[in-house]
């Protein structure tokens, strides 16, 4: 009789051998988690200039964000955070990581789908964003 193993991402209990959950942490993650989290994860990880950045809510789901133009602006990103925006200080593989800085105070929960991840324990929805795609500057900032 198979096995029965429990998926790190979304905790459901799922029959056989599984897939690698990598970039996640885990020993194997079921077949929906491994199509909704992990392959586009790593198709976005490998990218060399994604247009795009993923946002990790705190319900657990990872969607996809485009810039209305060609770079994201300070409220797009505000919006996608839910509040001010703080830039943590490390990155991950070379992306941004942007957070609700009152997230904390807002008493947002720990975003697990981004600490199993990074190993990183922020709150509230979470954006991993290359830095190529931040506002432009004005031309006399430059």
């Amino acid at each position: 009789m198979p096995e029965t193993k429990k998926c790190p991402l979304c905790k459901k209990p799922f029959i056989g051998y599984g897939n690698n959950p990598a970039p996640f942490r885990g020993e194997s993650c079921c077949d929906d988690c491994n199509r909704e989290y992990v392959v586009p994860l790593r198709i976005y990880l490998i990218s060399e200039n994604p247009n795009y950045a993923l946002r990790f809510k705190e319900d657990g789901t990872i969607e996809i964000l485009r810039p209305k133009n060609q770079y994201f602006t300070l409220e797009e990103l505000q919006e996608a955070v839910g509040g001010l925006i703080e830039l943590y200080p490390n990155r991950y593989h070379d992306k941004l990581i942007v957070c609700d800085e009152e997230g904390l105070l807002k008493e947002r929960p720990i975003n697990s789908k981004f600490a199993s991840l990074t190993s990183i324990e922020l709150v509230g929805d979470i954006v991993l964003c290359p830095s190529h795609i931040f506002e432009e500057p004005d031309e006399e900032e430059s």
